[in-house]
C-alpha cells in the first residue's frame, strides 16, 4: 500500500462544501415535485447517495466539488475504483456516522488534519483515499 499525495483537510472540506451545493440545488428542483414531504426528503436522500457514489464511479474518483478542489478519491491498492469502494464509502459510512450521533464525524476531521496519510473512517472502510495526483 503506497499513498501518494494525500489532499488536506482544506481542499478535502471545500469539496464538501461545493457537492453540497450541488445538492442544495438539485434537492431545490426535486424537493418540489412531490406533494409529500417524507417522499420529497425520500428522493432527495436517493439523489445524494446516487451522485455521491455513481459519479465518482463513472469520472475517474471525481465529483463536481473535488474536482473543483482538485483532488479525487482512489483506492489503496492502487486498481480502478470500485462501486462496492463508492457504495462502501458514502451510504455504509454515513449509517455508522448517524449512528454515533455525528461524533465519528470529530474523529474523521482529527484523522485527515492529523494522519500523514490524511485517511478518514470512510475512508479505511471503502480502502480508499483522497489525492491531489492526477489520474
Amino acid at each position: 500500500m503506497e499513498i501518494h499525495q494525500p489532499a488536506r483537510f482544506w481542499r478535502r472540506f471545500g469539496a464538501v462544501i461545493i457537492d453540497a451545493g450541488v445538492g442544495a440545488v438539485i434537492g431545490f428542483f426535486i424537493g418540489p415535485i412531490f406533494d409529500d414531504e417524507t417522499l420529497s426528503r425520500i428522493a432527495i436522500w436517493l439523489y445524494v447517495m446516487a451522485y455521491y457514489i455513481l459519479v465518482p464511479y463513472y469520472w475517474n474518483g471525481y465529483t463536481v466539488g473535488k474536482r473543483v478542489m482538485g483532488v479525487r478519491i482512489v483506492r489503496v491498492d492502487g486498481a480502478k475504483l470500485g462501486f462496492k469502494n463508492t457504495i462502501l464509502r458514502m451510504p455504509v459510512t454515513q449509517i455508522l456516522y448517524t449512528i454515533s450521533f455525528l461524533t465519528l464525524y470529530l474523529v474523521t476531521v482529527f484523522m485527515i488534519i492529523f494522519r500523514k496519510d490524511k485517511r478518514a473512517i470512510h475512508d479505511f472502510v471503502a480502502g480508499t483515499y483522497v489525492t491531489t495526483e492526477k489520474p
